[in-house]
């Protein structure tokens, strides 16, 4: 929920005057996109870390000086340790990073350390062994688990919740971001945060498709440079989109069927 009046402080008003009163002039930096920026603060993370999370200039939305943005990430377990530990590396890794430009002006004069958000609502949804269940029964021993979490915003975690179930997205943590920027938003907050969650989702959904297709491709190649027996190098398959990656898929499948045609046709002989 929006803030009540009491929640600010006088060293909250006295940075908003300050901030009003001292108008940083325009960086001449260039603009740094929301993508840029969680790009470049989880491309040193070490690849057995926390998932990272995922984002995109849409899940991004400013109004009257509070922000919203949007995040998805992988979730293999509902364990309250593990989704605090996520949460502690958005706080402490990715908040922190944000360029001060996308902030509302009372958080940028702040140490990185105190550029935290005002609330960070989530859902979930994972699919689970079921207790005492081993999983050799099939898809019975398994069951959904789901949870959410206001964070002093009433009503917020809803939304997110309903956008996951209406995309039928499982295995993830959605999580919005809200930093408050001293003037009450009223009932539209919850369609900024329902949009943030949305397009973050929708985001993560994409890359998943796009990854699980780049499996596919890099196996079909290592069987085409088999059948080939030529040294197999794997493509990294850079900036691959989906409607690209399903052609290349069937292609590569056709060129693999012909390969092999051709090396059995040469071993009859």
């Amino acid at each position: 929920m929006d803030l009540p009046s009491g929640t600010d402080t006088v060293q909250d008003a006295q940075g908003r005057k300050r901030s009003a009163e001292d108008e940083p002039k325009p960086s001449k930096r260039p603009v740094v996109s929301i993508s840029t920026w969680l790009s470049s603060s989880t491309g040193n993370a070490d690849a057995n870390a926390l998932p990272a999370p995922v984002t995109c200039e849409e899940a991004y939305i400013e109004d009257r000086n509070s922000v919203f943005i949007g995040y998805a990430m992988r979730l293999t377990t509902a364990s309250p340790t593990y989704i605090a530990a996520l949460l502690d590396n958005l706080t402490h890794v990715i908040h922190p990073a944000i360029p001060i430009t996308k902030l509302p002006s009372q958080f940028r004069h702040s140490a990185p350390s105190k550029r935290g958000s005002t609330h960070d609502m989530y859902a979930f949804r994972v699919l689970q062994l079921k207790p005492g269940r081993s999983g050799l029964r099939g898809p019975s021993d398994f069951g959904i688990e789901q949870g959410k979490e206001d964070d002093g915003e009433t009503w917020g975690a809803d939304k997110i919740m309903r956008v996951i179930r209406e995309l039928g997205a499982s295995d993830v943590l959605v999580v919005v971001s809200r930093w408050y920027g001293g003037q009450f938003l009223g009932p539209v907050r919850f369609e900024h945060i329902t949009n943030a969650a949305r397009a973050a989702l929708q985001a993560y959904l994409m890359e998943e498709q796009i990854n699980e297709l780049k499996v596919k491709l890099r196996a079909l190649d290592k069987k085409i440079a088999g059948a080939r027996r030529i040294p197999y190098k794997e493509n990294a398959y850079n900036g691959l989109k989906i409607e690209q990656a399903k052609r290349l898929l069937v292609a590569r499948t056709k060129t693999f069927d012909i390969v092999l045609a051709q090396q059995d046709s040469i071993d009859k002989r």
